[in-house]
């Protein structure tokens, strides 16, 4: 599909926490948008740096009887051509987009789901689980800046939301251990196999894990803080 350029304005602007910005454009120019591009992609094109620069951002809405798109943009302060241009933007400012670009929906027949991504994936990841069915299940992984910034969605209620914040505001590094809970063999997968779901083996698995980082953590250095399960 040929991408058409429009020109549109800000419509309104509105901080969604304190590191994520929406924006509803509109114009006349989007009357011929397709509709059903939730989850593809605009360019904005910027030209505030004297040569045209294009970003590129999801497709968050649209609605075709206004006609008004709406996308989110994470506020990083001025540190680039796009956040520069998101954080002092008014209501009423003209830019031109490209686009739509192709959407990629997930598959909501799946039998288990696992999204994962940081802020600037978040519109997308929220478009693609607004899709999902009612008993779909999985976890969502979503790495934000601060916890003011946890949105609320309509997660389906066994989707496992994950946000990577401490309570002390900061990242939380941490991991996921994936496996299969069929059998496998060369026929492919067979029934379910719930041993792994064991809470004595997932203690077990702790355990040893936290002796293995302790042993590199204390190798690299004496005095490191080593890893307390028992901690509240």
């Amino acid at each position: 599909m040929a991408k058409t350029t429009r020109r549109v304005a800000v419509a309104k602007k509105r901080t969604l926490t304190p590191n994520m910005t929406r924006l509803v454009l509109e114009g006349t120019s989007l009357s011929d948008f397709p509709p059903g591009f939730e989850g593809g992609y605009i360019k904005l094109v910027l030209t505030d740096t004297g040569k045209p620069t294009v970003r590129s951002y999801t497709v968050r809405s649209f609605e075709p009887s206004t006609p008004q798109l709406t996308i989110d943009m994470v506020a990083h302060g001025d540190t680039g051509p796009a956040a520069t241009w998101a954080n002092r933007v008014t209501e009423g400012a003209n830019i031109e987009i490209t686009g739509p670009g192709a959407c990629q929906p997930i598959n909501a027949n799946a039998d288990w789901f696992l999204l994962a991504g940081d802020m600037s994936a978040l519109p997308a990841i929220s478009v693609n689980v607004s899709r999902l069915p009612q008993d779909a299940v999985g976890d969502v992984v979503l790495e934000v800046i601060s916890a003011e910034d946890q949105l609320e969605l309509n997660f389906p209620p066994d989707l496992n939301v994950h946000w990577d914040i401490g309570a002390d505001g900061l990242a939380k590094p941490h991991a996921h251990v994936m496996l299969s809970m069929r059998e496998v063999d060369e026929d492919g997968f067979g029934k379910k196999v719930r041993d792994w779901n064991r809470t004595e083996l997932i203690e077990t698995w702790r355990e040893r894990w936290a002796e293995h980082v302790n042993e590199r953590l204390a190798e690299l250095d004496p005095d490191a803080v080593l890893i307390d399960l028992e901690a509240p």
